[in-house]
């Protein structure tokens, strides 16, 4: 048996402690819960060598029935040029983005995304992929399930500019990237990007 397997039954566990923590009114059960939850916070510190309470920590923020994460990425063109930002946390390059901010729209949030990041001013014209993080070869893994939007982008102004998460703003050849965040970028996703921003047409993909 993997432990990939193991790691996704104990993610499982810990939601379904969530979720009962949450419409259960019974005391006796909710005791269970908290049970169940702190043994499934245990066997996920143990398969991702950390403590239970980093473990508690990660999920904290999480409240009433247990939904993925949305991260939101832009694909900004210029011929066969695209636009990267160079991130603070590992100095290697991704497309603008980040997490969802829940007074935005999916659209309104990568707009502002590639604002705070890069410094242009964009449109996000076509959704162009849902892909499911955990199905990809993202790395390192991630404990929460997590959603990637990617839209194709066209800049209607500003100037590069970098910011407290970017130290850097830069356009590469689509066929000769920089080395890349790979928990936020793949090459694949360039490529599927570029491939839209060629033919608009195109079925948006979708896990």
């Amino acid at each position: 048996m993997s432990e990939s397997e193991w790691l996704t039954w104990a993610k499982r566990l810990r939601a379904i402690a969530q979720t009962g923590r949450e419409y259960s009114r019974d005391s006796y059960d909710l005791e269970r819960y908290d049970e169940l939850r702190n043994i499934a916070e245990a066997m996920l510190g143990r398969l991702v060598d950390a403590e239970p309470a980093r473990i508690a920590e990660i999920f904290l923020p999480e409240k009433g029935y247990p939904t993925p994460k949305v991260d939101l990425r832009a694909g900004v063109f210029d011929d066969a040029r695209v636009l990267l930002v160079r991130e603070t946390s590992d100095s290697r390059w991704s497309l603008p983005g980040g997490w969802a901010d829940e007074h935005d729209s999916p659209k309104q949030g990568t707009e502002r995304e590639v604002l705070e990041e890069s410094g242009y001013v964009v449109d996000a014209v076509k959704l162009v992929a849902v892909k499911d993080r955990h199905l990809h070869p993202y790395t390192p893994a991630r404990l929460e399930r997590i959603y990637k939007l990617l839209f194709l982008c066209e800049v209607r102004g500003g100037t590069p500019q970098a910011s407290i998460e970017t130290s850097e703003v830069g356009w590469f050849p689509v066929d000769d990237l920089p080395e890349l965040s790979v928990g936020r970028t793949l090459a694949a996703d360039v490529e599927l990007l570029f491939a839209h921003q060629k033919q608009r047409s195109l079925p948006v993909y979708c896990d």
